[in-house]
């Protein structure tokens, strides 16, 4: 079970005489920083009260736990961080006033004294004070307090250091007691005293339960090599920070993954607000986020509330009034519900981390929001168990908290795919083909060396692909796969997937090599036979255009011997017979360059018809 609550923080005041303290009987330290406190203590109409550093007040705050026998409404009142300036602000008076009689008669005008000097004694109004010449010199160094008595009658006695000054109204003496004491609180602020009452009045001992920071403990390993091996011992170094002494206190060392938050609920959180433009229609202010750190047992009770919920936002009314002083604090609870708590050892796909993340998977069942907050969750027998954040919960909706990661088990991942032709036709001349890729996400897992473990895969969906594998429960934007791990044993668990693409290739346009890589991958032997005989034709066409292009060149290379030849016989002009060989010769390459143009037009009469048996072969 899991109990959801959310702390509200106004003014209070300290309740009087609640000196009773609680003490510490058990102390877990964790390497995620914190300590564990259990204590215990004796609570009744004075309360119980807890001295706590106020740099752990927010730890206190986000994770404290009660176990209450009478089941009563807890409450837990303190100082808070803006007390002596929110006492000031109910004061006739600053902080600066009461350390200057003078300046503090000046901003009490009209306040009813009994003043005494040397014998003579005055009682009226405070009309404030004046600068006097001070006796003997003539100077206004001195000071005089102008009273107005009952009489109506105007009196002034000298403001000096043998003046004694009794404010007669009760109101006025308790207004510079509470500021007196909101600057004695305020020098005091490394400590706030937070004070434990309840609904219940009678005595009976109640358990706590807090977090605060506290230094990682260390370790230092001795290896010590002996005749029968190697010996390793190691020795825990802790530090006693808790600010209290321990006496008997069981101590537990822990050590592991888990997840710790500071969250900030002490300090002010002042919301940004635009200004308002004058209108008779009311304005509605959207709910604070509430935090909901705290969590109680069983056994407790939280205040009663009156529920009811919007298009925007939820609310959340306490029924039983709550009285509060300037300048101090409340935190109660006032939510509790029975959530549908599942455990998850859950590993999420695609992220390629080495662990699976410790979870739990909570269920909104009310019929309206449950606020956003720090979550800390708690084993039985165990503690501290991890902390997570919780976003705003809609009515039914559900969430997955992450709070701690699971070391024992190791998890690998890999992916590989595959390509293959599951169709293809011929159409116009164009082969289209479907290639169907497969995707296979093997999830190696080797389990914990101490237990057998139920682990949940969140295998994320992608988009245009299908789940070819079965068994897996899918929401929008993963599904899950529950894999059972034996102890120390390796699992491997595959997830399939596939898409089919479509593509479309213009075998005309196609050169030898991409029709040789088509013909390989089909497996329709119609297919395979018409893309083989279109490859054989391909290759004879390109020989021939090869052989047409040295047949040009070597036609071209015979056309300029001959008019080189010709240009000769012109120029020697005799009937020599170097000149008669020189006919003969150019004679012969006329001959030869016929024959090699005849050659390169029966190319390029067979090339044509290669394009036309192509053509064909497509129809």
């Amino acid at each position: 079970m899991r109990s959801v609550s959310v702390l509200l923080f106004a003014s209070v005041a300290l309740p009087a005489h609640a000196e009773t303290l609680a003490q510490i009987r058990s102390v877990t330290l964790s390497t995620a920083g914190l300590a564990m406190i259990e204590a215990e203590g004796a609570m009744g109409a004075d309360g119980l009260r807890l001295p706590v550093r106020r740099a752990d007040i927010d730890d206190f705050l986000k994770s404290l736990r009660l176990s209450d026998p009478a089941g009563a409404v807890p409450m837990l009142t303190m100082t808070g961080p803006g007390g002596v300036q929110d006492t000031f602000d109910a004061l006739p008076f600053d902080p600066a006033t009461l350390g200057d009689l003078r300046a503090l008669l000046g901003a009490m005008i009209g306040a009813p004294v009994r003043a005494e000097r040397r014998g003579t004694v005055l009682e009226g109004a405070v009309m404030g004070t004046r600068a006097v010449p001070c006796d003997g010199d003539g100077q206004t160094g001195c000071a005089a307090l102008t009273l107005r008595d009952s009489d109506g009658r105007l009196r002034q006695i000298a403001l000096d250091e043998a003046l004694e000054i009794d404010f007669t109204d009760s109101a006025d003496r308790d207004a510079i007691g509470r500021g007196l004491e909101a600057l004695r609180a305020n020098a005091r602020a490394l400590v706030l005293h937070v004070v434990l009452t309840s609904s219940d009045d009678s005595a009976r001992d109640v358990g706590l339960g807090w977090l605060q920071p506290a230094p990682v403990w260390k370790t230092a390993w001795r290896a010590e090599d002996g005749p029968e091996g190697i010996t390793l011992t190691g020795w825990a170094v802790v530090e006693n920070t808790t600010g209290q002494d321990w006496e008997d206190v069981s101590l537990t060392l822990a050590t592991g993954a888990t997840q710790a938050l500071q969250v900030q609920l002490y300090d002010r959180l002042q919301a940004a607000r635009k200004f308002a433009e004058p209108a008779y229609a009311p304005v509605l202010a959207a709910p604070m986020a509430r935090d909901s750190g705290m969590m109680m047992e069983a056994a407790m009770e939280v205040a009663p509330v009156m529920m009811d919920d919007g298009d925007a936002f939820s609310r959340f009314t306490l029924s039983t009034p709550v009285t509060l002083r300037a300048g101090d604090m409340i935190s109660l609870p006032f939510l509790s519900e029975r959530l549908e708590d599942a455990r998850l050892t859950l590993y999420r796909g695609g992220s390629y981390e080495p662990h699976p993340m410790l979870a739990v998977e909570f269920t909104n069942p009310l019929p309206l929001r449950l606020p956003a907050g720090v979550v800390t969750v708690y084993e039985a027998g165990r503690g501290h168990a991890g902390d997570a954040m919780m976003p705003e919960l809609v009515p039914g909706a559900v969430e997955v908290i992450e709070f701690a990661r699971d070391t024992a088990l190791e998890v690998r991942e890999q992916v590989d795919e595959e390509i293959r032709v599951q169709s293809a036709r011929i159409v116009d001349g164009v082969l289209v083909a479907e290639d169907r890729i497969e995707r296979r996400s093997t999830y190696r897992i080797e389990g914990a060396p101490d237990r057998a473990t139920l682990l949940t895969i969140a295998h994320p969906l992608r988009h245009g692909w299908d789940l070819v594998t079965e068994g897996g429960h899918g929401d929008l934007d993963e599904t899950r796969f529950a894999v059972d791990v034996p102890q120390g044993q390796i699992t491997e668990f595959a997830v399939l997937e596939s898409r089919v693409m479509e593509q479309r290739v213009a075998l005309l346009s196609l050169d030898i090599e991409t029709l040789g890589y088509w013909t390989s991958r089909l497996n329709d032997a119609g297919l395979t036979q018409t893309l083989g005989a279109m490859q054989e034709l391909r290759s004879e066409e390109a020989d021939l255009r090869r052989a047409m292009t040295r047949l040009q060149a070597q036609e071209a290379q015979l056309i300029a011997d001959q008019e080189r030849l010709v240009g000769l016989i012109v120029q020697l002009g005799d009937d020599s017979p170097a000149t008669r060989e020189r006919r003969g010769r150019v004679d012969a390459i006329e001959a030869e360059i016929m024959a090699t143009r005849e050659a390169r037009i029966a190319a390029e009469a067979r090339i044509t018809e290669i394009g036309a048996e192509l053509r064909a072969l497509l129809r």
